[in-house]
């Protein structure tokens, strides 16, 4: 394994005020319904987690798998881990959005499998690298480049359990 500097970049307080925010977004615009939060596995749980303990309406919580051909990235299956919600409003929470294009895949999937409406929430946005048309209706950061790690993002297995996002460098 190469050796790794992580450098923090997001603490604990600015997640914990940024989760809160968006809890709050969602719980004025969700109030008469029932949404279910689908965290796209595995980088998204954390986000998951601390979102359901925020938001003050009923909700469902759904979790998502997503297996790509490891060639193209071509998206090959969605598993869920307890049946779709059809008819309800989906937000749909992913760590980060790079392209978009995964992101624009599981929307029209969803819409087709009958959400009502759909938000998408992300840990880290990094608009610069949008090769799709997609907007992230709330993301706790925005950033350009870089590799992260922490809050339930891994960098090759290693170190999704820190409580702050870090930046991971390659050290010499």
């Amino acid at each position: 394994m190469e050796n790794l500097r992580l450098e923090p970049r997001y603490d604990r307080t600015r997640i914990s005020a940024r989760v809160k925010e968006i809890a709050g977004e969602l719980d004025r615009e969700f109030a008469r319904e029932l949404p279910a939060l689908v965290s796209v596995l595995k980088g998204s749980s954390f986000l998951l987690a601390d979102l359901a303990r925020e938001m003050t309406i009923p909700l469902a919580c759904e979790y998502m798998a997503v297996s790509r051909h490891a060639g193209s990235g071509e998206i090959l299956q969605i598993d869920f881990s307890t049946g779709f919600p059809l008819s309800r409003p989906v937000v749909l929470l992913k760590d980060v959005v790079h392209s978009g294009v995964l992101e624009s895949y599981l929307i029209t999937q969803l819409t087709a499998a009958g959400a009502s409406h759909i938000r998408l929430v992300s840990i880290l946005d990094k608009p610069a690298e949008r090769t799709t048309d997609i907007a992230v209706d709330f993301s706790l950061f925005t950033t350009e480049g870089g590799r992260f790690a922490g809050y339930g993002m891994d960098h090759e297995g290693r170190h999704a359990n820190l409580p702050y996002i870090a930046e991971v460098y390659a050290s010499a």
